[in-house]
């Protein structure tokens, strides 16, 4: 009996002892299993820093680091951008002929419409120049308008990029030849004393010469140009003529191969025109004006010329020397500072010729 209890007492115990064993193993076993992933994340961990480290290394030894965003990228741009518009840059060049030869005291302009900037400078001795501290742009226009007889030159939308830019500058030789030309009067008969002003439009800036008509009208220029031109008595480039008389003929055109001569009619003969102004109560004003005109077309040639007389205290007024034909008269007269009045009329002079009486009506608006 006694034995019987000490073996149930002892054979629980055993029991106890391997179950808890066995349980042991079993927690053993898990916390190894859990714990395999932490030391494997504990390892990646270590191997990205040293990654990591490697890199930074690599930066330190001078290697640039590329823009990762747009923003560093903008950036870096707009750098560049301010640094080309901050560049300052330098263009020379020589001015000569197509011969080679050079072309001192020539003035020479680049500018720019964008930047509105205009620089100028004089060629030197050897037909050298030089512009400095200039911007980059892309519409620079540089032009030369020659003293001598060569044409203009111009070149545009020249764009500046380099630091040193060259631009050389030939000017081209405009033909010369023999002008010459007569004057007459609507007979065709010669004018002769006529000094005349011969200025050359478009070919060449500041081309002026004066002639005086022979005895048979003629008159001629040597070294004249090729192109277009224009003969004066008075104006700008004129003086004044007989009779009180102005003359330009314009729509002239010089070419030196077959140096056809000109030839210039201007208004001149035997006539005389008369005239009274008065208004409708027949008064006189207190001063007036009457222009004479007169104009030829012919060949393509315009020529045109204008008198001017002042009428008297008793409002007279007269023209002599007149050619025959259509002539344009205006009137212009005026009282005081509260009226002033024009009258405009055709005159044929040789069928009208004698008094013309000119009513100017005040009481028109």
């Amino acid at each position: 009996m006694a034995r019987y209890r000490k073996l149930s007492i002892v054979l629980p115990l055993g029991l106890a002892v391997i179950v808890m064993a066995l349980y042991s193993h079993h927690l053993d076993d898990r916390y190894v299993k859990q714990n395999q992933p932490v030391s494997a994340l504990l390892e990646s961990e270590r191997v990205a820093e040293n990654l990591a480290s490697s890199q930074n290394i690599s930066l330190d030894e001078g290697e640039q680091e590329v823009p990762s965003t747009i923003e560093e990228q903008s950036n870096t741009e707009v750098s560049q951008d301010i640094t080309s518009a901050n560049k300052s840059i330098t263009v020379s060049g020589w001015v000569g002929t197509e011969f080679g030869e050079n072309i001192a005291f020539e003035t020479v302009v680049l500018f720019s419409p964008s930047q509105k900037t205009y620089h100028s400078t004089v060629t030197g001795p050897s037909g050298e120049f030089k512009f400095t501290d200039l911007k980059p742009g892309w519409d620079y226009v540089l032009k030369v308008s020659p003293q001598g007889i060569f044409k203009h030159y111009t070149k545009s939308q020249i764009k500046l990029r380099s630091d040193q830019e060259v631009h050389n500058i030939v000017l081209e030789s405009v033909p010369l030849g023999i002008l010459s030309g007569r004057m007459v009067d609507p007979y065709d008969r010669p004018v002769t004393g006529i000094k005349l002003y011969i200025h050359a439009e478009k070919s060449i800036d500041f081309w002026t010469t004066t002639i005086i008509t022979d005895a048979n009208g003629g008159f001629s220029v040597a070294e004249f140009p090729k192109g277009r031109f224009q003969v004066a008595t008075r104006g700008r480039y004129q003086v004044a003529a007989r009779g009180q008389q102005s003359l330009i003929a314009t729509g002239l055109n010089f070419d030196p191969v077959t140096a056809v001569p000109v030839k210039l009619t201007i208004d001149l003969g035997p006539y005389t025109l008369d005239g009274r102004i008065y208004d409708e109560s027949g008064q006189t004003f207190d001063g007036a004006d009457v222009f004479l005109n007169w104009a030829l077309h012919e060949n393509g040639v315009r020529i045109r010329s204008s008198r001017k007389v002042s009428v008297d205290a008793g409002g007279e007024f007269r023209f002599t020397g007149l050619g025959p034909g259509d002539h344009e008269l205006i009137a212009t007269a005026w009282r005081g500072n509260t009226f002033k009045h024009t009258v405009n009329q055709t005159v044929n002079v040789g069928v009208d010729s004698g008094e013309l009486t000119i009513i100017i009506n005040t009481l028109q608006d």
